[in-house]
């Protein structure tokens, strides 16, 4: 028989505190989250639209800012006064946004509830469509070059 380890009794306790603790914090209205990830991206070929619920919030009580690549989304109530025994709503989330996105020439609304974040793609990453030109355009761009050059020497001699 192996001899018990004087550390199982310690891990045990551990693992049981961290238990307790995370029944704490599932236990929490939902309202009360400060970080909540329930956004949704959409794309196309010119931009990304994000959008995020905020029911219940006031346009001017949402903040949105931009350092870098790291796009900043708050809301909620931001004033202490008025009733302090309400239970307000916040919202707060950092998204790392791509380098192919233009962040300059974000913009942002709000419907019914609903933060409507709109970032173009960079123009220099768009995709863009190549001529392909096919032999005979190119040799009857060559016979044009060719006949120019023709007159040019004609008129210069």
């Amino acid at each position: 028989m192996l001899p018990m380890n004087p550390f199982d009794n310690l891990f045990t306790l551990q693992r049981e505190f961290d238990r307790m603790f995370n029944q704490f914090w599932n236990d929490l209205p939902e309202r009360t989250s400060s970080t909540r990830s329930s956004f949704q991206v959409n794309s196309d070929d010119d931009q990304w639209r994000i959008d995020v619920p905020i029911p219940g919030i006031d346009p001017k009580d949402v903040s949105v800012e931009v350092a870098g690549s790291t796009l900043t989304i708050r809301a909620g109530e931001t004033t202490a006064g008025a009733n302090q025994n309400r239970q307000g709503y916040r919202y707060e989330q950092t998204l790392t946004i791509p380098q192919f996105l233009d962040l300059e020439r974000m913009t942002a609304a709000h419907h019914h509830g609903m933060l409507q974040l709109t970032v173009p793609i960079k123009d220099s990453v768009k995709p863009r469509r190549i001529q392909i030109t096919g032999l005979g355009q190119e040799r009857q761009r060559l016979e044009e070059t060719n006949r120019k050059d023709e007159k040019k020497q004609m008129t210069t001699a």
